[in-house]
């Protein structure tokens, strides 16, 4: 027999040998009529001897260099994709690790810190991916988040302890929506967003260079949900605590824990991103700054005070608020690419729509 009909006669996969004319090798399976080397096409699950205890070896060695090549090339991988493969490995071990150390100490407040922080982490790593903001400082990011639960909390336990809170709350928890609503404007809204906004103020006057929109309303989110997890923390182990002392109802003390502190961090974050998405602007167009500041403090301020004064008597309208809010937000969002461009900035998105064609203003004087 020659060279050739030996070849032939020889499967190409497990070098088994196989008899002229057939199309499948009778040991692992493989198509002979395949070329040699190309496992993806000449797999087959063939009758007679192809078993998988006969194919499975042949065809791990055959797939071994494909599934190491990427541990070949790890040079390639940039520093950004780094980051978020070690940040999804920590996201999913944080929990366990999480558990194993409340466990341990038994200390159940700093654990629920520890899951108000992690609720605010998935929706920060949620917005960056939705937001796709390039050109993020994770040192500015991790600044803004903390500095907010820092510098803002310190300013509202300050006005609580000057007894702001016993002014307020006849008015907050009238009976009346004409009463509550304003009052909730003017003591709950326009005090938390205020707060909330200083970090943003602050990076609009210490950077060395303004962010792009999605950015800076990515930054902006943080700040909400930095101020989110601190109030949330203050809502579980204040009010939630005292009263499961009294009702010892674990299943609603652990379903109101989970709610407050999945939700909290997203309402204030939607709130902030859109005061960041106006004071962008007033940073960028001095001419309308004013009017783009005290905008920025009342639309959100606005939203938070029909938010508080509606969520207990009229839960449905409370949603309804939130739902409109973060639309808004969304819209801003959407939007913000195309604001870039039309301010000069560098745009990185391939999949975006085409600019919109602007028509000039008219000259002065024109019709």
């Amino acid at each position: 027999m020659t060279a050739a009909a030996t070849a032939a006669a020889t499967c190409w996969s497990c070098g088994c040998a196989t008899t002229a004319g057939w199309k499948y090798c009778g040991d692992c399976g493989c198509d002979l009529t395949a070329p040699p080397g190309d496992w993806q096409a000449g797999i087959y699950l063939g009758r007679g001897r192809a078993s998988l205890y006969h194919r499975a070896p042949h065809e791990i060695r055959a797939l071994l260099p494909l599934l190491l090549a990427p541990f070949r090339h790890l040079n390639a991988i940039p520093v950004n994709r780094w980051r978020w493969i070690f940040l999804t490995a920590v996201m999913g071990l944080f929990p366990l690790a999480l558990v194993t150390w409340v466990e341990r100490t038994g200390d159940s407040s700093d654990g629920f810190k520890a899951v108000a922080f992690y609720f605010s982490a998935l929706w920060a790593l949620f917005f960056a991916s939705a937001f796709r903001a390039a050109g993020l400082s994770w040192r500015l990011s991790i600044l803004t988040y903390f500095g907010t639960t820092i510098v803002s909390m310190t300013l509202l336990l300050t006005a609580l302890a000057i007894n702001l809170e016993a002014v307020r709350d006849p008015f907050i928890n009238a009976a009346s929506l004409w009463i509550s609503i304003p009052s909730s404007i003017v003591f709950i809204g326009l005090l938390e967003e205020t707060t909330k906004a200083l970090v943003l103020f602050a990076i609009w006057r210490w950077a060395k260079q303004l962010p792009t929109l999605r950015a800076f309303m990515f930054y902006g989110i943080l700040a909400g949900l930095g101020f989110g997890i601190q109030e949330g923390i203050g809502y579980v182990l204040g009010p939630y605590s005292v009263e499961y002392g009294k009702s010892h109802d674990v299943a609603t003390f652990l379903f109101e824990i989970m709610l407050r502190l999945s939700s909290l961090p997203f309402f204030h974050a939607t709130w902030t991103g859109i005061a960041a998405f106006l004071i962008w602007f007033a940073a960028r167009v001095p001419s309308a700054r004013a009017g783009l500041i005290l905008l920025a403090i009342l639309i959100p301020a606005t939203f938070h005070g029909f938010y508080d004064a509606l969520v207990g008597p009229h839960v449905g309208w409370a949603l309804l608020v939130v739902g409109v809010s973060t639309v808004l937000l969304g819209i801003y969002a959407a939007s913000a690419a195309q604001f870039e461009r039309w301010f000069g900035l560098t745009v990185d998105d391939s999949d975006e729509p085409q600019p919109i064609r602007v028509r000039p203003a008219a000259a002065s004087g024109a019709p």
